[in-house]
């Protein structure tokens, strides 16, 4: 027993060593556990940072950033291997619509949709990038030729042509492509995009659903394009546009109880420019919003002068799409009236027939609204689109507008003109003929009831004082034209 005793003794500091030493040893792993969690959960950090930085939060592609290096990469890579490569720019046509009327949850939707597609129409080695707002940008890498860039385009269009599903409704959408290849185009990398970029406004001015190569032209149009809105802008801010009035002829009465307002340009080098040589640019650009709100108050204020003077005419003012469709037209216009002071029936709107017939805009709300301010409505150039007088059965429409290519067509029996006619009258609505040039079209449509009618042959588009002198002397010389 004594004998034991020493070795048990001489054991238990050995235990309590072994003890310590393990105890110390898992110290330490759960120590590295701690660490190693921590340098993973900072490396994931660190790339959830890296992703942010360089991709758009909302479609998860690349970012402005990102496709800038990914496009260094792919040029110094066609360099090497002498192999081309191309840059689609891709922009989401009407986005701003969509956002106005359906709301940014709706655009947001699209924005995804939009991103997943493009995704689809490309391969892994390519590169799909979110420029900002509504603009992608796309990187083609290792093509034979330009034309396979063409082909991903068009294929990009097909895709996009399919209706997008928004808050449970469809929705068409449409996008306008430009493309430039490297280095046939350009082999400066920020010039190649500016490049797809110009491609891509020239195919958004061929209407919803175009795709465009670059070509050098679209160089100087663009430029032309800039100094040309410079000038308006200019032209706005020192007061250098006016109004004309063209006289309108109610023909049964043959009296003039109406005028088309008419922008002019009146350049102080050039001279009176005509709406040709400006209007598309206009239209096209953020000015069309103030210069419109001047055409419409000025046009206000001369029917109210006009009304005080015992002449009661109507007013009739273009509204261009952007206009229409903006989300404050109706309140703007109400402020516009109240200030001049002047009635809404003294006015008559002319919308287009493709605004109507846009499935993706509201209209026909916008259309009653205006209605309810007491304007006159009327749709313009009908006839030239895809619209039919029985759908506008839905609308509140005051006047149809026959398009001049019609009203050309009378020599040949005017079977359209007769047509148009009698539909319009049968749903209640008036009918006006446009750029009536002769005598004998005048009578022509007098005799099939037509209601009224504009054109040299009444008279040229001329100021308000001048209209005030045709009304006071000149009604007989109206008369003659159709007797």
């Amino acid at each position: 027993m004594n004998s034991i005793w020493p070795v048990a003794a001489g054991v238990a500091p050995c235990l309590l060593a072994l003890a310590a030493g393990q105890w110390q040893a898992r110290g330490l792993r759960a120590r590295c556990a701690q660490l190693q969690a921590a340098l993973v959960a900072q490396r994931d950090n660190e790339m959830r940072l890296d992703f942010i930085a360089h991709h758009d939060s909302l479609t998860g592609l690349p970012n402005r950033l990102q496709f800038q290096m990914q496009l260094e990469h792919g040029v110094a890579y066609a360099r090497r291997h002498e192999s081309l490569l191309a840059v689609l720019f891709v922009d989401i046509d009407r986005f701003k619509t969509i956002n106005d009327t359906l709301g940014h949850d709706a655009g947001d939707q699209v924005l995804v949709q939009f991103a997943q597609r493009l995704r689809q129409c490309v391969r892994e080695v390519d590169t799909v990038a979110r420029q900002g707002g509504d603009e992608f940008i796309v990187l083609l890498t290792e093509l034979h030729n330009g034309a396979d860039a063409q082909q991903v385009a068009e294929k990009i269009m097909n895709t996009i042509a399919e209706p997008f599903v928004v808050n449970g409704d469809l929705l068409d959408v449409a996008a306008s492509i430009g493309v430039a290849v490297y280095p046939d185009d350009d082999e400066d990398i920020e010039t190649l995009i500016e490049k797809a970029d110009l491609a891509m406004y020239a195919a958004k001015q061929r209407g919803k659903g175009a795709s465009l190569r670059f070509l050098p032209s679209m160089q100087a149009k663009a430029y032309s394009r800039l100094i040309l809105e410079t000038a308006l802008r200019h032209a706005l801010d020192h007061d250098e546009f006016i109004l004309t009035y063209q006289p309108k002829l109610d023909l049964k009465r043959q009296q003039i109880t109406g005028v088309k307002a008419l922008l002019r340009w009146k350049h102080p080098e050039l001279g009176v420019v005509m709406p040709l040589d400006f209007l598309p640019v206009l239209e096209q650009s953020a000015l069309i919003m103030p210069v419109g709100a001047w055409v419409m108050a000025t046009a206000a204020e001369q029917a109210r002068r006009w009304l005080e003077q015992g002449l009661a005419l109507t007013v009739a003012v273009h509204l261009s799409p952007r206009q229409f469709f903006h989300k404050d037209i109706v309140p703007s216009f109400a402020a516009i009236l109240e200030k001049a002071g002047v009635p809404g029936r003294c006015i008559e709107l002319e919308i287009t027939e493709a605004m109507l017939i846009d499935k993706n805009q509201n209209a026909e709300e916008i259309v009653q609204q205006l209605k309810q301010l007491g304007v006159r409505i009327a749709i313009s150039d009908f006839g030239t689109g895809y619209a039919s007088l029985n759908y506008l059965r839905r609308f509140p429409v005051d006047v149809v507008k026959i398009d001049k290519s019609f009203v050309d067509d009378l020599a040949r029996g005017g079977a359209m003109v007769r047509a148009i006619i009698e539909m319009a009258h049968t749903l209640g609505m008036q009918v006006i003929a446009a750029g009536v040039e002769t005598p004998d079209q005048l009578a022509q449509l007098q005799q099939m009831a037509c209601d009224e009618a504009f054109g040299f042959c009444i008279s040229a588009a001329v100021s308000a004082d001048e209209v005030e002198l045709l009304l006071a002397g000149g009604q007989q010389q109206v008369a003659a034209l159709t007797s």
